[in-house]
Protein backbone atom coordinates (compact mmCIF):
# COMPACT_ATOMS: atom_id res chain seq x y z
CA UNK A 1 0.00 0.00 0.00
CA UNK A 2 1.34 3.45 -0.91
CA UNK A 3 0.28 4.97 2.44
CA UNK A 4 2.23 2.31 4.32
CA UNK A 5 5.30 2.94 2.16
CA UNK A 6 5.07 6.68 2.85
CA UNK A 7 4.90 6.06 6.59
CA UNK A 8 7.90 3.72 6.49
CA UNK A 9 9.86 6.32 4.54
CA UNK A 10 8.84 8.91 7.14
CA UNK A 11 10.10 6.70 9.94
CA UNK A 12 13.42 6.25 8.17
CA UNK A 13 13.77 10.00 7.68
CA UNK A 14 12.96 10.71 11.33
CA UNK A 15 15.65 8.26 12.49
CA UNK A 16 18.26 9.82 10.21
CA UNK A 17 17.41 13.35 11.28
CA UNK A 18 17.35 12.30 14.92
CA UNK A 19 20.82 10.76 14.70
CA UNK A 20 22.19 13.85 12.99
CA UNK A 21 20.66 16.09 15.64
CA UNK A 22 22.07 13.95 18.47
CA UNK A 23 25.51 14.03 16.86
CA UNK A 24 25.31 17.80 16.56
CA UNK A 25 24.38 18.12 20.24
CA UNK A 26 27.44 16.10 21.32
CA UNK A 27 29.68 18.03 18.92
CA UNK A 28 28.48 21.38 20.19
CA UNK A 29 28.82 20.25 23.78
CA UNK A 30 32.41 19.16 23.19
CA UNK A 31 33.33 22.54 21.72
CA UNK A 32 32.28 24.73 24.67
CA UNK A 33 35.64 24.61 26.45
CA UNK A 34 37.93 27.64 25.98
CA UNK A 35 35.28 29.94 24.52
CA UNK A 36 33.77 33.21 25.72
CA UNK A 37 30.56 33.40 27.72
CA UNK A 38 28.77 34.82 24.69
CA UNK A 39 29.96 31.95 22.50
CA UNK A 40 29.04 29.42 25.19
CA UNK A 41 25.58 30.96 25.52
CA UNK A 42 25.09 30.77 21.76
CA UNK A 43 26.14 27.13 21.73
CA UNK A 44 23.83 26.39 24.67
CA UNK A 45 21.00 28.00 22.74
CA UNK A 46 21.83 25.88 19.68
CA UNK A 47 21.95 22.73 21.81
CA UNK A 48 18.53 23.58 23.28
CA UNK A 49 17.16 24.12 19.77
CA UNK A 50 18.51 20.77 18.58
CA UNK A 51 17.16 19.01 21.65
CA UNK A 52 13.73 20.47 20.89
CA UNK A 53 14.06 19.17 17.33
CA UNK A 54 14.92 15.72 18.68
CA UNK A 55 11.82 15.77 20.91
CA UNK A 56 9.70 16.85 17.93
CA UNK A 57 11.14 14.08 15.77
CA UNK A 58 10.41 11.51 18.47
CA UNK A 59 6.82 12.76 18.69
CA UNK A 60 6.50 12.57 14.91
CA UNK A 61 7.95 9.07 14.88
CA UNK A 62 5.43 7.92 17.49
CA UNK A 63 2.62 9.41 15.42
CA UNK A 64 3.86 7.67 12.24
CA UNK A 65 4.14 4.36 14.08
CA UNK A 66 0.55 4.74 15.30
CA UNK A 67 -0.62 5.50 11.74
CA UNK A 68 1.25 2.47 10.43
CA UNK A 69 -0.35 0.23 13.05
CA UNK A 70 -3.79 1.61 12.14
CA UNK A 71 -3.21 0.98 8.43
CA UNK A 72 -2.02 -2.55 9.10
CA UNK A 73 -5.14 -3.23 11.16
CA UNK A 74 -7.39 -1.76 8.46
CA UNK A 75 -5.64 -3.84 5.79
CA UNK A 76 -6.12 -7.00 7.85
CA UNK A 77 -9.80 -6.26 8.42
CA UNK A 78 -10.37 -5.50 4.71
CA UNK A 79 -8.72 -8.81 3.82
CA UNK A 80 -10.97 -10.58 6.29
CA UNK A 81 -14.05 -8.81 4.90
CA UNK A 82 -13.30 -9.68 1.27
CA UNK A 83 -12.11 -13.25 1.89
CA UNK A 84 -15.67 -14.57 1.48
CA UNK A 85 -16.55 -12.31 -1.45
CA UNK A 86 -15.61 -12.91 -5.08
CA UNK A 87 -14.24 -9.83 -6.90
CA UNK A 88 -16.34 -8.76 -9.89
CA UNK A 89 -14.64 -6.94 -12.76
CA UNK A 90 -16.87 -5.44 -15.46
CA UNK A 91 -15.90 -3.28 -18.44
CA UNK A 92 -18.77 -0.87 -17.78
CA UNK A 93 -17.91 -0.53 -14.09
CA UNK A 94 -14.22 0.39 -14.05
CA UNK A 95 -14.97 3.10 -11.46
CA UNK A 96 -16.13 0.39 -9.03
CA UNK A 97 -14.63 -2.12 -6.71
CA UNK A 98 -17.31 -4.79 -6.74
CA UNK A 99 -17.69 -8.05 -4.84
CA UNK A 100 -20.21 -10.86 -5.11
CA UNK A 101 -21.55 -12.10 -1.79
CA UNK A 102 -22.18 -15.83 -1.24
CA UNK A 103 -25.94 -15.33 -1.71
CA UNK A 104 -25.55 -13.67 -5.11
CA UNK A 105 -25.89 -10.09 -3.87
CA UNK A 106 -23.36 -7.64 -5.22
CA UNK A 107 -21.64 -5.03 -3.03
CA UNK A 108 -19.80 -2.21 -4.78
CA UNK A 109 -17.81 0.90 -3.97
CA UNK A 110 -18.36 3.52 -6.68
CA UNK A 111 -15.54 6.08 -6.97
CA UNK A 112 -15.25 9.42 -8.80
CA UNK A 113 -13.04 8.33 -11.70
CA UNK A 114 -13.23 5.50 -14.22
CA UNK A 115 -9.47 5.11 -13.67
CA UNK A 116 -9.28 4.00 -10.04
CA UNK A 117 -5.63 5.04 -9.80
CA UNK A 118 -6.82 8.65 -10.28
CA UNK A 119 -9.85 8.47 -7.97
CA UNK A 120 -9.93 11.02 -5.17
CA UNK A 121 -13.26 10.25 -3.50
CA UNK A 122 -15.78 7.54 -2.85
CA UNK A 123 -19.16 8.64 -4.24
CA UNK A 124 -21.57 5.80 -3.54
CA UNK A 125 -21.83 2.45 -1.81
CA UNK A 126 -24.04 0.24 -3.98
CA UNK A 127 -25.97 -2.93 -3.23
CA UNK A 128 -27.15 -5.17 -6.06
CA UNK A 129 -30.02 -7.57 -5.41
CA UNK A 130 -30.48 -10.49 -7.84
CA UNK A 131 -33.56 -10.00 -9.97
CA UNK A 132 -35.07 -9.82 -13.45
CA UNK A 133 -35.47 -6.96 -15.88
CA UNK A 134 -39.16 -6.56 -15.14
CA UNK A 135 -41.16 -3.73 -13.65
CA UNK A 136 -42.85 -6.24 -11.35
CA UNK A 137 -39.50 -7.49 -10.09
CA UNK A 138 -38.21 -3.98 -9.43
CA UNK A 139 -41.33 -3.35 -7.37
CA UNK A 140 -40.75 -6.62 -5.50
CA UNK A 141 -37.19 -5.62 -4.62
CA UNK A 142 -38.20 -2.13 -3.49
CA UNK A 143 -41.05 -3.54 -1.41
CA UNK A 144 -38.65 -5.90 0.31
CA UNK A 145 -35.56 -3.68 0.67
CA UNK A 146 -36.81 -0.10 0.32
CA UNK A 147 -36.92 2.59 -2.37
CA UNK A 148 -33.98 3.48 -4.59
CA UNK A 149 -33.41 0.37 -6.71
CA UNK A 150 -33.45 2.41 -9.89
CA UNK A 151 -30.70 0.76 -11.88
CA UNK A 152 -30.72 -2.70 -13.47
CA UNK A 153 -27.47 -4.29 -14.64
CA UNK A 154 -27.25 -7.35 -16.87
CA UNK A 155 -24.09 -8.93 -15.46
CA UNK A 156 -23.80 -11.62 -18.13
CA UNK A 157 -23.86 -9.14 -21.02
CA UNK A 158 -22.38 -6.29 -18.93
CA UNK A 159 -25.00 -3.71 -19.86
CA UNK A 160 -26.74 -0.91 -17.98
CA UNK A 161 -30.36 -1.93 -18.31
CA UNK A 162 -31.38 -4.42 -20.97
CA UNK A 163 -33.49 -4.70 -24.09
CA UNK A 164 -34.39 -8.25 -23.08
CA UNK A 165 -37.53 -8.45 -20.93
CA UNK A 166 -37.09 -10.75 -17.94
CA UNK A 167 -33.32 -11.21 -18.32
CA UNK A 168 -31.56 -11.97 -15.06
CA UNK A 169 -29.18 -9.53 -13.41
CA UNK A 170 -29.13 -7.28 -10.34
CA UNK A 171 -31.16 -4.29 -9.22
CA UNK A 172 -28.84 -1.64 -7.75
CA UNK A 173 -29.47 0.90 -5.03
CA UNK A 174 -26.77 3.57 -4.68
CA UNK A 175 -26.19 5.32 -1.37
CA UNK A 176 -24.17 8.54 -1.62
CA UNK A 177 -21.54 8.91 1.09
CA UNK A 178 -21.16 12.68 0.58
CA UNK A 179 -22.64 15.66 -1.27
CA UNK A 180 -21.38 16.14 -4.84
CA UNK A 181 -22.50 16.68 -8.46
CA UNK A 182 -22.85 13.82 -10.92
CA UNK A 183 -24.35 13.54 -14.41
CA UNK A 184 -25.25 9.97 -13.49
CA UNK A 185 -27.89 11.42 -11.18
CA UNK A 186 -28.73 14.48 -13.25
CA UNK A 187 -26.85 17.00 -11.11
CA UNK A 188 -26.48 17.57 -7.35
CA UNK A 189 -26.39 14.45 -5.17
CA UNK A 190 -27.15 14.56 -1.47
CA UNK A 191 -25.76 12.15 1.09
CA UNK A 192 -28.07 9.17 1.45
CA UNK A 193 -30.08 6.93 -0.88
CA UNK A 194 -29.80 8.31 -4.41
CA UNK A 195 -33.20 7.65 -6.04
CA UNK A 196 -32.11 9.37 -9.27
CA UNK A 197 -29.08 7.22 -10.06
CA UNK A 198 -29.07 6.10 -13.73
CA UNK A 199 -32.69 4.90 -13.91
CA UNK A 200 -33.24 2.01 -16.31
CA UNK A 201 -36.97 1.71 -17.08
CA UNK A 202 -37.96 -1.94 -17.00
CA UNK A 203 -40.68 -3.51 -19.15
CA UNK A 204 -43.81 -5.05 -17.74
CA UNK A 205 -43.28 -8.80 -18.11
CA UNK A 206 -46.15 -11.10 -18.92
Amino acid sequence: MSSTSNILRGLARSWKLGLLAIGAVFLLGACTQGVSKEQAAAKDSEIARLQAQIASLQTGENRLQAQLASLQTSDKMWSQLTSLMEPVSLRTMTDHRAYMLPGGELLALHFDDVDLSKAQNLNWVALGIPGRNCKQDQERVEKQFGKGFTHFHDLQRDTHGSTIPGVEGVWFVHVAVRDFDSPMSGGPVKKGVDERFMPTPAPVCS
